[in-house]
């Protein structure tokens, strides 16, 4: 028969085993939580909505310099709509049109939501030095979308996002009664739907100039 002091001892003898098997047990465990958790390695780039805009503005051509009635000198793309907008009410022979409208090209707002990105507010500052210095202008903004998600939020969307736009203008300074805004959600498309740069041409805002 075995006494009790000599299966006290026989039992101690495996304690520290165990105690042992159980830690490298719980490191392993551990390293391989922590290995999981790790960055993977990508196949592949994700685009995103900011790498497609970041593609379209580097289009836009080398900045430049215009110089504006008042003096006012702008740094603005090549092919920017600013160049584009200051041609136009330039021009004394082009009378005002319904179906002239220019995009802005260079508004980034977040996803779902009419919060414009501190890129945006470069653009903003253009358009309302361009409209301090024609003081007779008046525009409408219109905001659009694609065709993702529901219509009637769509139309929701783009409005808000056409009146945040006049807001920021409010705020430089631009008279309230020289503007107007609407959204027109998914109407009016420039491109085709199917594709993720056709869809984010459609996701716009545009400038109508009423008055010159």
């Amino acid at each position: 028969m075995v006494d009790s002091d000599s299966a006290a001892a026989s039992g101690s003898r495996w304690l520290v085993p165990l105690a042992i098997l159980g830690a490298v047990i719980l490191a392993w465990v551990l390293f391989r939580s922590l290995s999981g958790s790790g960055t993977p390695t990508a196949s592949a780039p994700v685009t995103t909505v900011a790498t497609t805009a970041t593609d379209a503005w580097a289009a836009l051509g080398e900045m430049t310099r215009m110089k504006l009635p008042d003096g006012t000198e702008l740094n603005v793309p090549a092919l920017g709509v600013e160049g584009k907008l200051i041609k136009y009410l330039n021009d004394s022979a082009v009378a005002v049109s319904d179906t002239t409208w220019f995009d802005f090209d260079r508004l980034l707002f977040d996803t779902g939501k009419a919060t414009l990105q501190p890129a945006s507010q470069e653009q903003v500052g253009n358009i309302g030095a361009i409209l301090k210095a024609y003081p007779n202008v008046k525009i409408r903004l219109g905001g659009y979308t694609d065709n993702t998600g529901e219509a009637a939020a769509n139309l929701k969307l783009s409005d808000e996002r056409a009146n945040g736009v006049m807001a920021e203008l409010v705020k430089l300074g631009i008279d309230p009664a020289r503007l107007s805004a609407k959204g027109y959600g998914e109407e009016h498309p420039v491109a085709d739907n199917a594709t993720e740069e056709g869809r984010q041409k459609n996701r716009r805002i545009s400038l109508h100039v009423t008055e010159k």
